[in-house]
């Protein structure tokens, strides 16, 4: 499969920098799109710049591609209408052309916003309900959805990953649960683009965290993390991060916390 023709979208992103730079260092072929011309065009690379919410430029990208990294999209919590093209339109387009180009698999980048009002310490595995913390969250869920339907229905398979806290290092109390380190998650993403045959999956983006809230058992994905946030807890501790206490209740933190008006 290392031969496979393999688009990643949000390519000027936090996470598709990574991918870049990783994808790069191995000499692996990539065709990158972003909303925003790419400067900085790799030997390995084949560059279009686009809107994804543009169903014919989403159907141009995906000509002849075997599997789409996906990481474009509102990355953070918005109001609804902001959201909306972004994280919904341009996500349907994108399985839409995936169905009529014959792609077999998208790895879809969600979030650990689909299950954030899922209480602190509470352990959950890849087969729970959904539980979002906001519109950001719910996006995600549209997402998972999309590519079950898309599967049981055309075969286009996914690889959904409920990513934590991608950081260099974790900086907060809530990172020594939700910490996904960018050595762990290029494991993640070489066990989801390279498995044959996974079909439609979920696996938490997270590093070996001895604090982690999320099992991966429940997943096919062959993923094995080697970082554990643990490492940095005395220096958190030291740094004195204050904590909302909201942010202490609920997984999503404080995504969860805003605009929270239920008494708890």
């Amino acid at each position: 499969m290392l031969d496979k023709k393999i688009v990643l979208t949000g390519a000027g992103g936090m996470i598709g920098t990574v991918i870049r730079e990783y994808f790069h260092a191995a000499g692996r072929p990539l065709v990158i799109s972003d909303l925003r011309a790419l400067s900085d065009v790799r030997s390995n690379e084949t560059a279009l710049h686009g809107d994804l919410s543009d169903a014919a430029f989403t159907a141009q990208l995906l000509q002849g591609a075997d599997v789409v990294i996906h990481m474009a999209g509102i990355s953070n919590d918005q109001p609804l209408d902001v959201v909306l093209p972004h994280n919904f339109v341009a996500l349907n387009n994108l399985y839409v052309a995936a169905h009529a180009q014959k792609v077999e698999r998208i790895i879809f980048a969600s979030s650990n916003h689909a299950i954030g009002m899922y209480p602190v310490g509470r352990k959950i595995d890849t087969r729970v309900a959904v539980n979002p913390d906001s519109y950001y969250g719910t996006s995600k869920v549209w997402g998972e959805a999309l590519g079950r339907m898309f599967w049981e229905k055309h075969g286009v398979e996914s690889v959904c990953l409920r990513i934590g806290s991608f950081l260099p290092k974790p900086v907060s109390q809530r990172n020594l649960s939700t910490w996904l380190s960018h050595r762990d998650f290029c494991a993640l993403l070489d066990a989801s683009v390279y498995t044959e045959g996974l079909g439609f999956e979920i696996v938490y983006g997270v590093s070996a965290n001895t604090r982690s809230w999320w099992d991966n058992s429940t997943s096919r994905v062959p993923y094995r993390p080697q970082d554990n946030a643990e490492d940095f807890a005395a220096a958190i501790a030291a740094a004195g991060v204050p904590v909302d206490p909201r942010d202490a209740v609920y997984q999503g933190g404080d995504y969860a916390a805003r605009n929270f008006d239920r008494a708890i």
